[in-house]
């Protein structure tokens, strides 16, 4: 399409029956962008996109004028009657504290390449979080993951987000099964719980809002860790210790394996999260064999490369240990805080 003007007029609405065909170019068009940055790979075949778009008219009659479908908020944007942007949400949340405000997850952000500069990127997201946030009846933190060769990093520090976690990758050959690290037991409850709390607090400090501040270990919070270790032993996610010279847990993360959906290609995707270390442990002794022990698992699960995602700034002991095990920056996680619009009185 031709090239529009920062004073052209955007409107933003739901998907309407009829969108389908334009919403699923404009997934293409993102995908292809993202595999040219080292981003998992898209398929090419029309059939997949034509699959897409049968989804899309689907989904569009379901939500009758609807930005929301379930936990699901999908937007588009338009200019002069075309569609020529998107842009999904996942509503969520992460923590069970009251003041801990729901998340709503930003996805398949893309404006046509012949309009941008027009503002539907910042009007997409201002619609999404004021339509997260008026689900929600409160407060909603919209969070977006951008990969580092994304150019879209100016564009979201204009709109007001700010970065709150960074994520590396690394690849899974050679992996192998490290002396001082092993996959989570019942026992490990307490080491666990203290392990989260750090974590909580790391969250805290870099103003990630996402997530429940630190909380005091008792137990009843004990007694759910392990029952849920228990119930979910040997199964996905799995939860990854990793333990100091004497045989101490002192480090932990969670791994998880899935294979993608459409549109992208179904190859498997590793990600380990969550990891806390004891901030009285060298990170160069802990993370190294919990990032080798996950790798090993991943590889075992058809996994060709993980992510190491959730970490702290670069610059910080804990990112650059996870650096120097071979892994290099894949993306970074940016935040923006939205209250909900007031209510006419």
């Amino acid at each position: 399409m031709a090239a529009v003007s920062a004073q052209a007029h955007v409107m933003v609405r739901a998907p309407r029956p009829g969108d389908g065909h334009a919403v699923a170019a404009l997934w293409r068009e993102l995908w292809d962008v993202h595999e040219g940055w080292g981003g998992y790979p898209g398929a090419k075949d029309e059939a997949t996109y034509a699959r897409v778009a049968a989804r899309i008219e689907h989904e569009a009659r379901a939500r009758q004028g609807s930005f929301a479908l379930g936990r699901h908020l999908h937007l588009v944007a338009t200019l002069a009657g075309e569609v020529i942007g998107q842009v999904e949400g996942w509503h969520d949340r992460y923590g069970v504290d009251a003041q801990t405000p729901s998340t709503c997850e930003v996805r398949s952000l893309v404006v046509a390449s012949g309009a941008r500069h027009c503002g539907a990127g910042a009007a997409l997201l201002r619609s999404l979080g004021d339509a997260a946030s008026a689900i929600a009846l409160g407060s909603t933190v919209l969070a977006a993951e951008v990969l580092e060769p994304n150019p879209a990093h100016a564009f979201y520090e204009k709109v007001g987000y700010t970065p709150v976690a960074y994520n590396l990758r690394t690849t899974t050959a050679n992996a192998r099964w490290p002396e001082r690290a092993r996959t989570a037991t019942a026992r490990d409850a307490l080491p666990i719980a203290i392990l989260e709390s750090a974590l909580a607090t790391r969250r805290k400090r870099v103003q990630d809002a996402r997530f429940d501040p630190p909380r005091a270990v008792d137990a009843s919070w004990l007694g759910a860790i392990a029952a849920h270790l228990q119930n979910v032993e040997g199964q996905m996610p799995l939860e990854l210790v990793a333990l100091d010279v004497t045989g101490a847990v002192r480090a932990c993360a969670t791994l998880l394996v899935m294979t993608l959906d459409p549109p992208f290609l179904p190859v498997r995707r590793a990600a380990l999260a969550r990891a806390s270390i004891d901030p009285a442990v060298d990170p160069d002794e802990l993370l190294p064999p919990l990032v080798e022990l996950a790798a090993h698992i991943a590889a075992r699960n058809g996994a060709a490369t993980m992510e190491i995602t959730d970490l702290p700034p670069p610059a910080t002991p804990m990112y650059d240990a996870v650096r120097r095990t071979g892994a290099v920056p894949w993306s970074r996680v940016v935040t923006r805080l939205v209250r909900p619009l007031p209510r006419p009185v």
